[in-house]
């Protein structure tokens, strides 16, 4: 009897060992429609800031200019913004006042202004006049919120102006 549980028992871990190793051969078709399915996910715009709309050349630096990003939830924190992202920051000036056209009608939207200072760690502080009623004014703003906000990211300086 006791020769009989030691075999038995050998028999079940062999069986075991080779079920683990044949398991990812036969789930392996199942795992590729998986991964094919996942690949059709996206990242919301709130955390990306959207997709990009124009870029706009200027002299040593380069500003692009989402598409607006709009509310999602009814209680979500963010709320409706446009993304808009100067680079790269070591070319810009000391001080910087833009004037963005955000839905590329040839009229400036909005009024932006800003310090770079050569330091990366350095906070910034943004300021914002809008032009058009469908932005909010920004006076001295940091990183207040996911819809209001300015900072340095890598060699960028990525800002939020948000819609009213």
């Amino acid at each position: 009897m006791k020769r009989l549980s030691s075999i038995l028992g050998i028999a079940a871990a062999v069986l075991t060992v080779a079920f683990a190793v044949v398991t990812p051969f036969i789930w392996s078709g199942a795992y590729n429609r998986l991964g094919a399915a996942m690949s059709n996910l996206r990242i919301d715009p709130v955390y990306t800031g959207g997709e990009p709309a124009r870029t706009l050349e200027r002299p040593g630096y380069q500003i692009v200019v989402y598409r607006p990003v709009p509310k999602r939830a009814f209680l979500s924190e963010a709320g409706a913004f446009v993304q808009i992202v100067w680079k790269p920051a070591s070319a810009l000036p000391a001080h910087v006042v833009e004037e963005i056209d955000v839905d590329g009608d040839g009229r400036p939207d909005l009024v932006a202004s800003f310090d770079v200072p050569r330091d990366p760690r350095a906070g910034l502080r943004l300021s914002v006049k809008p032009l058009d009623s469908r932005f909010q004014a920004l006076n001295g703003i940091g990183k207040e919120s996911f819809s209001a906000l300015i900072a340095r990211v890598n060699d960028t300086i990525v800002v939020r102006v948000p819609e009213r």
